[in-house]
């Protein structure tokens, strides 16, 4: 019997595994923001409403193998809606199974958005050489944010 490797949009039963789970990506130094429980919290409405942001939940056969956050613009450069990969997380334990090429395979076979876009960091070698295997060029762009008033990012 062959494994199989799926990827199920979020269900509010979902919320305290996708919190334990977001908790752990965010330790691991892959991106320079933390994020509070009051942040996850506003997220998770935004994920549950799936306006704009899909959560999925990993699955390796029965087991819950980690999470991805996607959300949805338009940009003219791509003619039309772009997926943006906001979070890709991957257990430790399911790392180099196949779980994020599949989780890719998911959504590159979408007819919903002709791109997908996705940053990451700079040091994240295992993450650049996945997306580089997968197709992905680099955008040469310098992406650039600012905190407003109603940002729940935790002060730097």
């Amino acid at each position: 019997m062959s494994t199989v490797i799926k990827a199920e949009r979020m269900k509010e039963t979902d919320k305290a595994r996708y919190f334990e789970m977001s908790r752990e990506f965010y330790s691991l130094g892959v991106t320079n923001s933390q994020i509070s429980d009051s942040g996850r919290e506003s997220f998770w409405k935004e994920i549950m409403c799936g306006e704009i942001v899909k959560g999925y939940i990993l699955r390796y056969d029965t087991e819950v193998a980690g999470y991805a956050v996607c959300a949805l613009s338009a940009s003219q450069e791509a003619c039309g809606r772009v997926l943006w990969l906001d979070e890709l997380f991957v257990k430790p334990q399911f790392r180099g199974k196949g779980v994020a090429k599949e989780f890719f395979r998911f959504i590159e076979n979408s007819d919903e958005y002709g791109f997908v876009r996705l940053e990451v960091e700079s040091e994240n070698d295992r993450a650049m050489k996945l997306y580089k295997s997968l197709g992905y060029k680099d955008a040469q762009y310098i992406s650039l944010y600012k905190k407003t008033n109603k940002s729940d990012l935790e002060k730097e």
